[in-house]
């Protein structure tokens, strides 16, 4: 794992985009643990820094992609971690909301994503544990969610990220719901700005240090 700020570390084996490790409270949560194929890694990858760590708890998901969430329910099992998903999401998963696009319904046929059982399914804003929150930022799925970490935001694939930490629409194909997914680029821009954000952690971009929080 690598380090990205205090308590907060990038994973390094995982495969189908970036994903993310955030430890306090007595907590540990893997964020957007990817696909299938990286299970080997990402498991010798957290039990190897374990004594850094301490077990995981939470595997918490941006979105219901598959290469954000297909490992999530065989890592669930192993480590008998809590999963955490949007609720919109879940439906999706399960099967009740068919996919809106057509790129979608294609990704779904390819790349099936099981529904991991017990998940904790979330709704408004919150806190995973203490310091980890969350709120909702739809529109590349229905029930996409971005968290924070003291100043760590991981914003999946709600936008791209430049290396400034500025936000900007993901690619089009991929979207659910262009308006929504612009309005929640607008929100995304809009947090940033408070200044709470030191770093942003995306799915596919590069880590960014927010420009004004570079010194």
């Amino acid at each position: 794992m690598r380090l990205i700020a205090q308590d907060c570390h990038q994973l390094e084996q995982q495969k189908g985009s970036h994903g993310f490790v955030v430890v306090g409270a007595g907590r540990a949560a893997v964020i957007d643990p990817g696909m299938a194929s990286g299970f080997d890694g990402v498991i010798a990858e957290l039990r190897a820094n374990e004594a850094t760590t301490g077990p995981i708890t939470d595997i918490v998901l941006t979105h219901h992609d598959a290469d954000h969430a297909q490992v999530a329910r065989r890592l669930q099992e192993a480590l008998g971690a809590t999963v955490w998903i949007g609720a919109a999401d879940a439906d999706v998963l399960r099967g009740r909301t068919a996919p809106k696009t057509v790129f979608r319904k294609l990704l779904k046929r390819v790349a099936r994503v099981p529904f991991p059982e017990g998940a904790r399914e979330l709704g408004g804003s919150g806190e995973i544990f203490p310091g980890l929150r969350y709120f909702p930022t739809p529109g590349h799925t229905p029930g996409h969610y971005a968290y924070q970490w003291r100043g760590v935001l991981f914003t999946g694939d709600a936008a791209k990220v430049s290396r400034d930490g500025g936000v900007s629409d993901f690619y089009a194909i991929t979207i659910n719901d262009k308006p929504v997914a612009a309005r929640t680029v607008q929100l995304l821009a809009e947090h940033i700005r408070t200044g709470s954000v030191e770093w942003v952690c995306s799915g596919h971009s590069a880590i960014a240090r927010v420009a004004d929080r570079a010194g």
